[in-house]
């Protein structure tokens, strides 16, 4: 029992982070345990080795330090540090440029023992955290946030314990530029997890919509196109489920076979602005705030759909 919602303006710039806070906060009756935002600003971003990686820090002396010292080791160079100290730890933003393997620059700040790495990516950016999506505002004020697009989620747990690194979005290291947000349950994960690890993923944790984003960033990886990706996603995938991904340019939406989990699309009048959500009261809640109208469609059954961005 969750809630998921996405937004994606196609000319490319818009109040991503606005828009979802209102959808997230509609959906806030789903679930109490996390709530989370990924965001995409993507335009005029052309250098592939920088990095923005966000870490969850040990608010001690030394600590940053430590995390420094590690990435010189591993060749990344630092470019820029925010910090952000909150609730007796600290939310770290590194802007790295770096031309090795993502696992190692995550495993190098998680062995510090100091830090540990929440979200890396190129022009996405994910906050998340414990608590509902008024926690999340006050904490990161998220509605600040522009870009062309973005999903979130409100958590209910019903399977994997509840902390900050189960909760979505999610995305892989694959492409750190991938993320999903899932409501419902994957029934063959372990079977799907094995088949995955012998590619060479690596799962950080045992929540079952971590599955969903390596699936779809392997099956990219492989040359499938997204919506061919989602289509073989709804086809090897037992369970109730519906989960909205997004990449660099596009976002894409799907529901299972059964269609257990709702899933609920609509489209601005002109075309513009594409919204989607597990319920119409978000999709209510971003016509209002937007002054924009809707034309809504329903998800069939293993029906999935694709928008990309126009730039």
């Amino acid at each position: 029992m969750c809630g998921i919602a996405g937004v994606i303006f196609r000319e490319g710039y818009g109040p991503v982070g606005k828009v979802l806070v209102a959808m997230l906060s509609a959906l806030q009756h789903r679930g109490f345990d996390s709530a989370g935002v990924a965001v995409y600003n993507c335009l005029g971003f052309g250098d592939g080795d920088t990095y923005i990686v966000r870490t969850l820090t040990a608010d001690v002396l030394g600590a940053l330090g430590k995390v420094a010292s590690a990435l010189g080791e591993i060749g990344a160079n630092i470019r820029s540090v925010e910090m952000k100290p909150l609730h007796g730890v600290s939310f770290d933003r590194f802007v790295v440029k770096y031309r090795g393997d993502l696992r190692d620059l995550i495993d190098v700040i998680n062995k510090t023992g100091v830090a540990r790495v929440i979200s890396i990516g190129r022009c996405v950016e994910i906050f998340k955290m414990t608590g509902k999506v008024g926690d999340l505002e006050e904490s990161f004020n998220v509605s600040r946030l522009e870009g062309s697009h973005g999903i979130g989620h409100v958590r209910f747990s019903t399977e994997s314990g509840v902390d900050l690194f189960r909760a979505h979005p999610f995305q892989s290291t694959i492409n750190p530029d991938v993320t999903v947000v899932h409501n419902g349950q994957i029934t063959n994960y372990w079977k799907m997890r094995a088949f995955l690890e012998r590619q060479g993923v690596n799962f950080i944790t045992d929540n079952d919509s971590e599955l969903i984003v390596h699936y779809i960033a392997w099956l990219l990886e492989q040359g499938f196109s997204l919506e061919e990706a989602l289509k073989r996603s709804v086809r090897d995938l037992d369970g109730p489920f519906a989960y909205i991904v997004a990449t660099p340019d596009a976002i894409g939406i799907a529901r299972d076979r059964l269609g257990l989990r709702p899933l609920i699309a609509a489209e601005s009048v002109d075309g513009e602005v594409i919204i989607a959500a597990s319920e119409e009261a978000a999709l209510h809640a971003a016509s209002k705030l937007l002054g924009v109208r809707f034309n809504t469609r329903y998800l069939r059954p293993g029906q999935v759909m694709v928008w990309r961005v126009r730039r």
